[in-house]
Parts: C-alpha cells; sequence; structure tokens
C-alpha cells in the first residue's frame, strides 16, 4: 500500500488516509431496470474491479493542530480493511495528537477506528463531532422505531462511541469548527452529513458516501443501492451535490473513489467523471 500523500490545496493541507477496499455487488441495487443498467456501466467499466470502493479517511494538517475526518473501520470488517492506524502512523501524527475527529455518519466503515478491537478509545484526547440530526437518530432513537438495516448495527455503534461519552459534540448546520461547518446531505443515514472547508481558494468538500459506486453513481446518480436507507433522498442529495461541486470548482475528498480519493469533477454531456488530483 502506498504512503500516504499530503495535498496543498489552498492554506489548507490534507492527507488521505486509505484503510483498505471493500467490494460491492450489483445484487445491492434492488430495482431490477437499475440493475439491468448498472450491470450494462460495470461491464463499460471494466468488470467486476468497478464494483471495489476504496475506504478512505481524511487528516487535515490545521495551524491549531490535527482533524481527522472519519477514522476508517478497525477492527469491524475484514481484512483488507483496518489500515488507517498504520496510514496515519505514516504521516507522523499520533493517536493522542488528534483532538477533533468530524464524522460524516454513523456506520462502522466510518466509526470502526474509533476503538480497538477490546474496545478502548483509541484517540484518547479527541472530541467527536456529528450532526444533531445523525446523533438524534442513532443515540435517541427507540430501536423499535428504526429501519432494521439501522438496527443490526446498533451494537458496533456501542461500542465505538461507548469510550467517547462526554466528548461527543452535537453540531448543527453550517457549525463545526472555524472555516469547517456541516453540511447535511440526507439519504444514506439521516444525518449524513459533508464538511464545506475554506481553503482560501476552491472550496474542498469531504462529502462521506455521497457516492458509493462511481461507474454506477456518476453515470446514473439515480441509481438506488441498499446501503442508502432513503435511496429517493439521497438520489436528491447526490444529483445536488455532484452539481455544486462542479458549480463551484471544488475538490472533492470521497470516501469511496479511488485512490487518491480527492480530485475535481468534470461534467461530461452523459455523466461526471472524477479527475484525481494527482
Amino acid at each position: 500500500m502506498p504512503r500516504p500523500r499530503t495535498f496543498h490545496i489552498g492554506r489548507i493541507d490534507i492527507t488521505p488516509l486509505l484503510d483498505g477496499d471493500l467490494d460491492a455487488s450489483l445484487d445491492k441495487v434492488p430495482d431490477p431496470v437499475d440493475r439491468a443498467a448498472a450491470t450494462e456501466l460495470i461491464a463499460q467499466a471494466g468488470g467486476e474491479k468497478a464494483l471495489t470502493m476504496d475506504c478512505h479517511a481524511f487528516l487535515l494538517h490545521l495551524p491549531e493542530g490535527p482533524v481527522l475526518i472519519d477514522a476508517g473501520t478497525g477492527t469491524m470488517m475484514h481484512a483488507r480493511l483496518g489500515h488507517l492506524h498504520a496510514r496515519l502512523a505514516e504521516t507522523g501524527v499520533k493517536h493522542e495528537d488528534i483532538r477533533t475527529i468530524l464524522l460524516t455518519h454513523a456506520h462502522k466503515d466510518h466509526f470502526g477506528g474509533l476503538v480497538d478491537e477490546a474496545g478502548r478509545a483509541m484517540f484518547p484526547n479527541a472530541e467527536l463531532l456529528l450532526h444533531e440530526v445523525e446523533a438524534a437518530f442513532w443515540f435517541d432513537t427507540p430501536p423499535e422505531q428504526m429501519p432494521e438495516r439501522a438496527r443490526g448495527s446498533l451494537h458496533l455503534n456501542a461500542k465505538a462511541f461507548g469510550p467517547y461519552e462526554g466528548r461527543i459534540r452535537r453540531v448543527a448546520e453550517g457549525e463545526g469548527l472555524p472555516g469547517i461547518a456541516a453540511r447535511l446531505a440526507p439519504g444514506h443515514t439521516p444525518g449524513h452529513t459533508a464538511w464545506v472547508i475554506e481553503t482560501g481558494a476552491a472550496p474542498l468538500i469531504a462529502w462521506g458516501d455521497v457516492v458509493h459506486v462511481a461507474a454506477l453513481h456518476l453515470v446514473r446518480p439515480e441509481t438506488a443501492m441498499i446501503y442508502d436507507l432513503d435511496p429517493a433522498t439521497a438520489f436528491a442529495t447526490r444529483r445536488d451535490m455532484l452539481q455544486w461541486v462542479v458549480d463551484n470548482n471544488a475538490v472533492v475528498a470521497a470516501a469511496h473513489l479511488d485512490a487518491p480519493g480527492i480530485g475535481h469533477l468534470r461534467r461530461d454531456p452523459d455523466r461526471y467523471s472524477f479527475v484525481p488530483l494527482d
């Protein structure tokens, strides 16, 4: 696995941390018509390899100290994942140096690395920032009122967030850190969040899971996958976010686009394309 590389965007330095990769499946496309179209798109993109999603977190190097966006999978998934901690060590940043972790949402491939296998906090000094809508859904909603897909991961949420009790800050829309604002991007989860970062140059947006499989969602943003709790809302978010990124010439830090996971979008006549910064 290549060593992490830092990118300079205006006054911001950002290092993608590749946690590993994860296989998607066309079986995750619930609509038969969409699945037929998706099968053709994946074939055009090179076959099964186009269904492999890289999993990134991102390290911001700020004057006040390093800030992490998401925390990888830790030991909660398969052996091809869970490499964030090794990547972080290669940057020279220690776990105890990180005082803030910005979470895009509460799924295990984004929070698993908060704890070790025994459930101990990996970031002893970190405060977790989570959009108030996301926090209310996962922490305040009775399980019987949740979709079954969400209920199935509650034990992992408890394991990851338990050691940070008293260090979880719920933020409202537009809040976060100086120059970094939470932007609700719902559908994947109710409070799924993009973090918009002022750079003094092009805006930088860490959009979490707005896009899962580039070969599908950059061509047919309406393609539903069962990863999204509310597919119709996820489509509306994806459609609007893709257009916003192009209109603003923004730099995207994307959890599941190909390494390095950071780049621009190009609007072609019938699709979007991801153009990595390198």
